[in-house]
């Protein structure tokens, strides 16, 4: 038997990429063990439940106070790491050039270690890779890693989710009662500065309105940013749980987020995305293929700053206008003909 350890110890967006080297590894009759947060195992496993999940919150992962060791649950991490040892794993792979993901494999006594190689790595990897392409996808890293531990290349699988069918049936039939398309609006972000303003979605939506047809669901995220638009929504859902947030944005149409774990779910999903990203590299982190929408300025010379802002607000999106990006919009609906043109005047 094959196993495989695979290292995702950051976000649901990540977690939701990881999901392109999960199928195939599977495919390829590998067992397969992923260590990651614990929102990792409540969104992936319903759709693979053969695959054991460890939970750890990697306190390196925080976003800030990271190396506060005094704060750090070490009980935690030696029990994590005398899991992973009994395992005894053929294999190990993460995509981050990150020396703590790559001690933990070497800690963890696992025979084959492969990753992107860091020069704090070098004793840690004993299969680094040397170069990594600088501008690609996330997806294409698991690509790469996938075929290193399979042996030869393998088909190239998208990430991919699949809602509950009877949570989705149930929101179609609350939803379902207005015929236009729906629009699903996630304003959200767990990064503040990834946050388009609450007000440009206001006026994105009234804009929008005046040229098309389409009823809105409001998504607001779990601390409640973007609640203040429920009055434009015709729906809105506060509070959804994991499968809850797949099997609702399953029934859309059209996703409207920004640079977010969202994002990536609603793309896994099969439903066209328009992210609006900031600080991060779209190369790298846009929602994965071709139906999608990334609406990004170069505003600020310090764009991609991973999130650490160094300005009193995120001009990276504070100055992209609703009046820049609602022609783009426009023109991509247009063009994709899933929203139709406004014939008549209709209410939400």
């Amino acid at each position: 038997m094959k196993c495989v350890l695979l290292l995702e110890l950051w976000g649901i967006g990540d977690a939701t990429l990881m999901t392109s080297a999960l199928q195939e590894l599977l495919a390829e009759d590998w067992t397969i063990t992923v260590l990651a947060k614990p929102h990792t195992r409540v969104l992936l496993q319903p759709n693979y439940p053969t695959v054991k999940f460890i939970e750890f919150d990697a306190p390196w992962t925080a976003f800030r106070g990271k190396y506060r060791l005094w704060r750090w649950p070490w009980r935690k991490i030696f029990q994590v790491l005398s899991q992973l040892r009994r395992e005894r794993f053929d294999a190990a792979i993460s995509i981050r050039k990150d020396p703590r993901d790559h001690l933990l494999m070497w800690l963890a006594g696992v025979r084959r270690r492969i990753g992107f190689s860091h020069p704090w790595s070098r004793w840690f990897l004993n299969e680094p890779i040397p170069v990594r392409e600088p501008n690609a996808h996330r997806v294409e890293d698991w690509w790469k890693l996938q075929d290193l531990v399979i042996g030869s290349p393998a088909p190239h699988r998208p990430p991919r989710l699949n809602a509950d069918s009877a949570l989705v049936e149930q929101f179609r039939a609350q939803l379902g009662k207005d015929p236009r398309p729906i629009v699903a609006l996630h304003c959200g972000a767990r990064i503040a500065v990834r946050r388009w303003p609450e007000d440009y979605y206001r006026q994105l939506i009234v804009s929008l309105r005046q040229k098309f047809d389409f009823q809105l669901v409001l998504i607001p995220d779990p601390d409640g940013y973007g609640s203040a638009l429920h009055d434009l929504a015709g729906h809105t859902f506060p509070r959804l749980s994991m499968p809850e947030l797949l099997a609702l944005m399953s029934c859309a149409t059209q996703v409207i987020c920004n640079d977010s774990g969202p994002c990536h779910i609603a793309a896994a999903l099969g439903i066209p995305v328009i992210a609006f990203f900031g600080p991060q590299r779209p190369e790298l982190f846009r929602p994965f293929g071709d139906d999608h929408l990334v609406i990004i300025r170069d505003i600020c010379p310090l764009r991609p700053c991973s999130d650490y802002c160094r300005f009193p607000e995120n001009y990276c999106l504070t100055k992209l206008t609703p009046d820049a990006a609602c022609p783009e919009i426009e023109s991509y609906w247009l063009t994709q003909k899933r929203i139709p043109q406004k014939v008549s005047t209709s209410s939400n």
